[in-house]
C-alpha cells in the first residue's frame, strides 16, 4: 500500500487516527491501513496529557506554507477551539501557545489575532491588552474600529 507523506508523517508524530483522518480528509480505515502497512503500533485515543508546552503544541500542530501553525488535535465546543492537557489540566491550545511565548499566562482570553481559524502560532496570538492596543492604533490610524 502507497502512504501519502503528510498520513505517515503525522503518524509518526503520534496523531491519533481520528486526529489524522479529520486533518487529512481520509477515512478512520485508510489511516488503520496506513499505520499497519508503515509497522506503527495503534495509538490510543482520548485527551493525552504532556509534561512539557512546547511538545505538546509541536506534536498536535503543523506550520504551514503562508507561515500559521494549524492545529491538529482535539477541539472542543462550538467553536471548534483547539484543547490539550498539560500536567493532566485541561487548557486551550492558544494558552499554552501564549505561556510557552511569554513565560507567563495571558489576561484574559487568548485568540488567534491573524483571523486564521484554530491558528496556533505563537506570535500570532493575542491576549486582551494586545488586541486593546490593536484596536487603539487602528482608531488612531484609521478614525474608527476595524
Amino acid at each position: 500500500m502507497k502512504v501519502r507523506t503528510d498520513v505517515a508523517d503525522m503518524l509518526r508524530d503520534g496523531l491519533t487516527n481520528a486526529q489524522i483522518a479529520r486533518h487529512a480528509h481520509v477515512s478512520h480505515r485508510t489511516v488503520a491501513a496506513a499505520r499497519t502497512a508503515l509497522g506503527l503500533p495503534n495509538c490510543k485515543g482520548g485527551n493525552k496529557s504532556d509534561p512539557n508546552i512546547e511538545e505538546a503544541l509541536r506534536k498536535r500542530s503543523q506550520s504551514t506554507i503562508d507561515g500559521h501553525r494549524e492545529w491538529l488535535g482535539s477541539v472542543d465546543g462550538p467553536g471548534n477551539t483547539p484543547v490539550l492537557r498539560i500536567h493532566g489540566v485541561r487548557t486551550t491550545a492558544y494558552r499554552a501557545a501564549w505561556i510557552a511565548l511569554h513565560g507567563r499566562p495571558p489576561i484574559g482570553e487568548v485568540k488567534p489575532g491573524c483571523g486564521q481559524p484554530r491558528c496556533v502560532e505563537s506570535s500570532h496570538l493575542d491576549d486582551r491588552p494586545a488586541r486593546e492596543r490593536n484596536e487603539a492604533a487602528y482608531n488612531a490610524l484609521f478614525g474608527g474600529a476595524p
